[in-house]
Protein backbone atom coordinates (compact mmCIF):
# COMPACT_ATOMS: atom_id res chain seq x y z
CA UNK A 1 0.00 0.00 0.00
CA UNK A 2 2.90 2.20 0.55
CA UNK A 3 4.44 2.05 -2.59
CA UNK A 4 1.07 2.40 -4.51
CA UNK A 5 0.90 5.87 -2.31
CA UNK A 6 4.28 7.23 -3.20
CA UNK A 7 3.68 6.04 -6.45
CA UNK A 8 0.87 8.63 -7.00
CA UNK A 9 1.90 11.64 -4.75
CA UNK A 10 4.67 11.48 -7.63
CA UNK A 11 1.97 11.33 -9.88
CA UNK A 12 -0.01 14.23 -8.55
CA UNK A 13 2.95 16.34 -7.92
CA UNK A 14 4.30 15.84 -11.56
CA UNK A 15 0.07 16.75 -12.75
CA UNK A 16 0.49 19.91 -10.63
CA UNK A 17 3.75 21.32 -11.71
CA UNK A 18 1.88 20.59 -15.45
CA UNK A 19 4.57 18.08 -16.49
CA UNK A 20 1.25 15.32 -17.32
CA UNK A 21 -1.96 16.10 -18.57
CA UNK A 22 -5.05 15.37 -17.23
CA UNK A 23 -5.10 12.38 -19.21
CA UNK A 24 -2.06 11.48 -18.84
CA UNK A 25 -2.32 11.65 -15.12
CA UNK A 26 -5.70 9.68 -14.85
CA UNK A 27 -4.00 6.61 -17.06
CA UNK A 28 -0.71 6.78 -14.81
CA UNK A 29 -3.29 6.76 -11.61
CA UNK A 30 -5.00 3.96 -13.21
CA UNK A 31 -1.78 1.81 -13.83
CA UNK A 32 -0.54 2.39 -10.12
CA UNK A 33 -4.16 0.78 -9.03
CA UNK A 34 -3.69 -1.89 -11.56
CA UNK A 35 -0.36 -2.97 -9.61
CA UNK A 36 -1.48 -2.88 -6.16
CA UNK A 37 -4.74 -4.95 -6.67
CA UNK A 38 -3.37 -8.07 -7.07
CA UNK A 39 -1.68 -7.74 -3.74
CA UNK A 40 -4.39 -6.13 -2.29
CA UNK A 41 -5.82 -7.86 1.19
CA UNK A 42 -9.14 -6.88 2.80
CA UNK A 43 -8.06 -4.98 5.35
CA UNK A 44 -6.95 -2.63 2.93
CA UNK A 45 -9.86 -1.63 1.36
CA UNK A 46 -10.80 1.16 3.45
CA UNK A 47 -7.74 2.44 3.40
CA UNK A 48 -7.13 2.58 -0.90
CA UNK A 49 -10.65 3.89 -0.85
CA UNK A 50 -10.02 7.14 1.43
CA UNK A 51 -6.55 7.44 -0.82
CA UNK A 52 -8.05 6.89 -4.18
CA UNK A 53 -10.92 10.10 -2.93
CA UNK A 54 -8.07 12.37 -1.53
CA UNK A 55 -6.52 11.88 -4.80
CA UNK A 56 -9.52 12.57 -7.18
CA UNK A 57 -10.23 15.81 -4.55
CA UNK A 58 -6.79 16.98 -5.96
CA UNK A 59 -6.83 16.16 -9.44
CA UNK A 60 -10.70 17.36 -9.56
CA UNK A 61 -9.84 20.62 -7.60
CA UNK A 62 -7.00 21.37 -10.28
CA UNK A 63 -9.02 20.81 -12.87
CA UNK A 64 -11.33 23.25 -12.03
CA UNK A 65 -8.69 25.87 -11.40
CA UNK A 66 -7.21 25.07 -14.82
CA UNK A 67 -10.50 25.18 -16.48
CA UNK A 68 -13.53 27.47 -14.44
CA UNK A 69 -16.63 26.05 -15.18
CA UNK A 70 -18.28 28.13 -18.18
CA UNK A 71 -21.14 30.57 -17.41
CA UNK A 72 -24.70 29.04 -17.91
CA UNK A 73 -26.42 29.97 -21.15
CA UNK A 74 -29.09 32.60 -20.71
CA UNK A 75 -32.67 30.42 -21.65
CA UNK A 76 -35.48 31.76 -22.78
CA UNK A 77 -38.28 29.84 -21.62
CA UNK A 78 -41.10 31.74 -23.79
CA UNK A 79 -39.44 33.58 -26.70
CA UNK A 80 -41.18 36.79 -28.05
CA UNK A 81 -43.73 36.28 -30.73
CA UNK A 82 -42.91 39.59 -32.38
CA UNK A 83 -39.18 38.51 -33.81
CA UNK A 84 -37.86 40.18 -30.48
CA UNK A 85 -34.30 38.83 -29.28
CA UNK A 86 -35.31 40.70 -25.78
CA UNK A 87 -36.71 38.53 -23.09
CA UNK A 88 -40.07 40.45 -22.15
Amino acid sequence: MEVYASETREVIRRFLAYRLSFPQCIAALDAALAGLIPRLTGDQIATLRILMLANNETVMMEMERRNPPAEAPTIITNPPKNGSTEPF
